[in-house]
């Protein structure tokens, strides 16, 4: 099926969530989440769910780095330590620890360290 296609099989879809204002529709630009979100692809994040529930270890986040909203893997949460490419990192009060999953392509906390909780837009829930 077409690009073109599954984009008009959801507009419904898409239309009623936005609507709600609890929704956000992000196309998704690079190759830093293969295989998941490929390059292209749009994903449906949900800007209140995160504020309700728990947030779980490899669950798929959006983020505000500087003036660029991206789209990553949570693996670190505040006041953990975590091991990254060899390396410890104990993470502060507020910060979480983010990755591509296609990591040879992911420009993310190993480049920029931590970022701050506040920082976290919204959860993936839907992508095509």
């Amino acid at each position: 099926m077409s690009k073109f296609k599954k984009i008009i099989k959801f507009i419904p879809f898409l239309f009623f969530f936005v609507i709600l204002g609890n929704y956000k529709l992000v196309y998704i630009s690079g190759n830093s989440m293969l295989p998941t979100l490929p390059n292209g692809s749009y994903a449906v994040v949900d800007t209140n769910l995160y504020k309700l529930f728990q947030i779980n270890r490899g669950d798929i986040l959006l983020f505000r780095i500087e003036k660029e909203e991206v789209v990553k893997k949570i693996i670190g949460f505040p006041n953990e330590k975590i091991e990254v490419e060899g390396k410890e990192i104990t993470l502060g009060n507020n910060e979480v620890y983010i990755i591509g999953i296609n990591l040879p392509e992911s420009i993310d906390s190993r480049n920029y360290g931590p970022i701050l909780k506040k920082q976290i837009l919204g959860k993936v829930v839907l992508n095509f």
